[in-house]
């Protein structure tokens, strides 16, 4: 585990105090005791080196600590937020919705990656029973991703809606220059991430992937429309939840070389 998000800022002492499922996460199965140290992602955003101060009942008590030794192995959480850009362009994933578990599946690796905002979608070609509510369980898989991969992005999740009202937050929530692409299986009218991307560095990025039924024509005229971009990937016939994770690596990856290129030419 790189970093422990919990719910509440330390109180007027410094203490942090974590009873139910966080004391039981942190007592019987990190089993820490006493002056042990994690990493603590607090709700503010900031991350808070913090040790165990006591253990009594059903509570565990931490408080704030020197930077330590912590319990866990590899590159720490600190380590990652110290290499995060500043800078870095939100990404955001607009997914019809395929099958529970998929979707389970999708969600969690897309906050790995640290993809800024999630919005499911129902489209006409989605599963009956897509909608059933799984927010709940939704949250929990992005806590728990970000606290195994170290995240510092807080991914959010919107509650599944059809695809206007998808377009509608987009629009409400982008700033200037905003791109957008749409994963299509078609070639036809379509272009590369390259050739999508290459224009101004955008605020945010957002990409659309399908469900196991695709995008009807009829939705991915609506999202060129209102401004995305098709773009077709020269490879094997992708699972939704392949393309997803394919989509979101591509798209950062270049978006991340094309600010590091820039800062380079600016420092020249």
């Amino acid at each position: 585990m790189r970093q422990f998000i919990v719910p509440s800022m330390p109180d007027s002492r410094g203490i942090l105090t974590l009873t139910g499922k966080d004391f039981r996460y942190l007592h019987h199965v990190l089993r820490l005791q006493p002056g042990d140290a994690i990493h603590v992602r607090l709700p503010s955003g900031a991350l808070q080196t913090m040790a165990v101060a006591s253990i009594s009942g059903h509570s565990i008590n931490l408080s704030a600590c020197q930077e330590g030794e912590t319990q866990e192995t590899g590159v720490t959480a600190a380590e990652l937020e110290a290499a995060e850009p500043s800078n870095r362009i939100p990404l955001w994933l607009f997914q019809f919705m395929p099958k529970a578990q998929k979707m389970d599946l999708i969600i969690r690796q897309a906050t790995e990656l640290g993809v800024a905002h999630i919005v499911p979608i129902l489209g006409a070609t989605c599963q009956k029973g897509a909608a059933c509510q799984r927010e709940e369980r939704w949250e929990r898989i992005i806590r728990e991703a970000r606290q195994q991969s170290g995240s510092p992005v807080e991914t959010k999740i919107s509650s599944p809606c059809n695809l206007t009202e998808a377009l509608n937050l987009w629009k409400a929530s982008c700033e200037e220059s905003p791109c957008g692409v749409i994963l299509y299986e078609k070639n036809q009218h379509t272009k590369s991430f390259h050739q999508a991307l290459n224009g101004p560095v955008p605020c945010v990025a957002g990409l659309v992937v399908g469900c196991e039924g695709g995008i009807t024509a009829n939705e991915v005229q609506l999202l060129v429309d209102a401004g995305f971009i098709p773009v077709h990937l020269d490879t094997n016939i992708l699972r939704a939840e392949t393309s997803a994770l394919y989509g979101l690596a591509v798209m950062q990856n270049l978006l991340t070389e094309r600010q590091l290129w820039q800062s380079s030419v600016s420092n020249f």
